[in-house]
């Protein structure tokens, strides 16, 4: 990767593994790194002023999957809530980097915040994943009046395929939605980030191996969901607030999004992150992470304020 001359402010990145997570030998890998990262979300503790415990959810199927809540230990807000879908190509789970991104959005928007453990390929299909977060919408939009939505790389597909949900199913729409170097689509390979950073620190093969695993035995009921950027109709969706990086194979089909959804009528703010890469706010501390942080709270204000 030393081709890329990412951001010096920037935390030097190591290149996501070339997983294929359908291959037998990789499924007990899988599982060794998801024991790993639950043990560091276990261990994590929380800032001060902030409180974390966990809600059992119902998926639409019945099953039962682990729901992280954070919100100000003064938390009065019956409005508002977040439901914050962590990335992890659909097959790895929250981190304690989402956990200490989760308990900044709660203190800082002073409101609860959603972050599930929705089921994990290849043990469920795809479209099993997305089935856990209709369900969890489904809850909290039922509970607040004011909803919005969130995503990281996996998550942003999540997240934006729930707003297209919603607004299919006429449920009641979220207030917006914050795509941060979201996958859009599984034909990433047509534009020309993907060509120009395919060896970036989320490798297009890996790109790849994971919409084929995410998308095994997908119900074609759920198929313009699970690729937001191949639904047609993209009118009466949420305002949105978009966070390509520049050097990440996914930074053209996060534009082309927001280009689609402003050309339905949509507001959708391009936040083009220079010189960054994916997954580049697990180092919270650099001022380019800082900065991003800012303009998400800044977006989501905007969101909330509105009626």
């Amino acid at each position: 990767m030393s081709e890329y001359k990412y951001d010096p402010r920037l935390a030097v990145p190591a290149q996501l593994a070339d997983i294929d997570p359908l291959q037998p030998a990789m499924k007990v890998m899988l599982k060794i790194m998801a024991r790993t990262k639950a043990k560091e979300t276990a261990e994590f503790v929380p800032p001060e002023g902030c409180v974390i415990h966990k809600e059992d959810i119902t998926s639409l199927d019945g099953s039962v999957f682990a729901t992280w809540v954070i919100e100000p230990a003064d938390c009065e807000d019956t409005e508002h809530a977040l439901i914050y879908l962590h990335g992890g190509a659909f097959y790895l789970p929250a981190t304690a980097n989402s956990l200490a991104l989760a308990c900044e959005y709660a203190m800082r928007m002073k409101c609860r915040v959603y972050l599930p453990e929705y089921r994990l390929i290849p043990s469920v299909n795809g479209y099993q994943i997305f089935e856990d977060c209709i369900a969890l919408y489904r809850k909290v939009s039922e509970e607040y009046s004011g909803v919005i939505v969130l995503g990281e790389s996996a998550g942003g597909a999540l997240a934006a395929g729930v707003c297209l949900y919603a607004h299919d199913q006429k449920m009641k729409m979220p207030k917006g939605q914050l795509l941060i170097y979201p996958v859009l689509t599984d034909n990433t390979e047509i534009y020309p980030s993907a060509s120009k950073y395919k060896d970036a620190v989320w490798p297009l093969s890996a790109n790849t191996k994971m919409w084929n695993a995410y998308l095994r035995n997908a119900k074609e009921e759920y198929m313009p969901y699970m690729i937001p950027l191949k639904q047609e109709n993209t009118a009466d969706l949420p305002e949105a607030y978009i966070e390509p990086q520049e050097m990440d194979i996914l930074a053209d089909e996060a534009a082309v999004y927001a280009e689609k959804l402003r050309a339905s009528g949509i507001p959708a703010e391009l936040n083009l992150i220079e010189k960054s890469y994916h997954g580049f706010d697990s180092d919270l501390a650099s001022p380019v992470t800082r900065a991003a942080i800012e303009r998400r709270i800044e977006a989501m204000k905007r969101m909330n304020d509105k009626n």
